[in-house]
């Protein structure tokens, strides 16, 4: 807990390198928290916008045991090119498996580079001799026509050759090598993705269109895989603001996707050629931190709300908290924190502090409490920087 210190600006103050050390005011949200991190276990925030729920979720991500993350890559499957295979590496390696895949692809086609020499050279070489051939057996005027029609023939042979090799090349090429989906390269802490606000295809994944899916000419299917924010958060957090609002059948397969911790990807409109397809499941152990109001939460598919609260926790957030000296202390640390995050104000003396105490009384509408709405507080706080 902080303590009332003395100071004259808020340069003097010391700020928590740790998130949660950040966290004013929330104490028993921050416990609780902290107790979900060690165990893994989803949890709904509850509270007014502005009182630190995300803050709290990035703070939980940041407290997670360290855990082996892995790359997850989309394969062709042979049986089935509409149900790509789906493989998991360790992190980092899933580029260096689609480098030597590509290696590997541009030395199975050395042979067709031979071959095309050859018939390139046989293209230019073929009309000199027609001319010479037919100049002694017919006449220089037979001879300069058969030159002028082998030279007509011989390029339109060597542009189909080249577009047909080139054509093959890359399509066979591409059919071969795998898609990295999600990508972990270099990452030395779970994820973080807040999904609030996103639709379905961003949250659970999405096969993209193809129309050119007919005579070869279309994308491979794994290639057209697109990763949801609940893989890309595996073993990490899986942040959602007013998760009421997302549709009921996606709030479903949100929980379909805890209960299981994989969920294959398909094509999320039922008119887009990527309906077809549908990936081998794809892994999606991630920790849950929901937020919303009172109102928007009773609105939320029971089972989903029931999972959270029957595997995790539910917490209410507080929207004021009592005036007292250390409270002002804290909010005096906000501030700070606020200035340094900035980058751009300079620090508050402490009267320009207590200007902004006073202001949180005013703003908590409950006497004797100060608010901790603390987003408004800080917008407050860079308007007067700015100032």
């Amino acid at each position: 807990m902080a303590k009332a210190k003395q100071y004259k600006s808020t340069a003097d103050i010391e700020i928590s390198k740790d998130l949660m050390g950040q966290i004013v005011g929330q104490e028993h949200a921050v416990d609780i928290v902290k107790k979900a991190s060690q165990q893994r276990r989803n949890v709904l925030l509850i509270g007014e916008p502005g009182t630190g729920k995300s803050i709290l979720g990035l703070a939980l991500a940041q407290q997670l045991p360290m855990e082996k993350l892995v790359d997850t890559l989309a394969f062709p499957n042979p049986n089935d090119e509409n149900m790509p295979l789906i493989r998991t590496v360790p992190a980092g390696q899933g580029r260096d498996l689609v480098a030597k895949a590509r290696i590997q692809g541009m030395n199975m086609f050395k042979n067709q580079n031979i071959i095309f020499f050859v018939l390139v050279l046989v293209s230019i070489v073929a009309p000199w001799w027609a001319k010479s051939y037919y100049t002694k057996t017919s006449g220089p005027t037979v001879g300069a026509i058969i030159f002028s029609a082998m030279i007509l023939v011989s390029a339109i042979a060597v542009v189909g050759i080249m577009i047909a090799l080139n054509f093959g090349r890359r399509m066979e090429g591409r059919a071969k090598i795998p898609k990295v989906i999600v990508d972990n390269f270099g990452k030395k802490q779970g994820p973080f993705h807040d999904a609030t606000g996103a639709h379905a295809g961003a949250l659970l994944g999405d096969v993209l269109h193809d129309p050119f899916q007919s005579g070869g000419l279309g994308t491979p299917a794994h290639e057209r895989v697109v990763a949801g924010m609940i893989h890309k958060s595996h073993m990490g957090v899986l942040f959602i603001d007013e998760i009421a609002t997302l549709h009921p059948a996606t709030q479903q397969e949100l929980l379909s996707a805890m209960q299981e911790r994989k969920f294959a990807i398909t094509g999320q409109s039922e008119r887009s050629a990527g309906a077809m397809v549908r990936t081998e499941p794809v892994p999606c152990d991630f920790v849950l931190v929901a937020a919303g109001n009172m109102e928007t939460v009773q609105h939320m598919h029971p089972a989903l709300r029931s999972r959270i609260k029957g595997y995790g926790y539910e917490v209410y957030m507080k929207d004021t908290f009592p005036d007292t000296e250390e409270n002002r202390y804290k909010i005096a640390q906000f501030v700070a924190q606020e200035v340094k995050k900035d980058t751009k104000i300079a620090h508050f003396n402490k009267d320009a502090v207590e200007e902004i105490v006073e202001e949180a009384r005013r703003r908590a509408n409950r006497k004797g409490h100060l608010t901790l709405r603390l987003r408004e507080l800080g917008g407050l706080v860079r308007a007067a920087g700015d100032v």
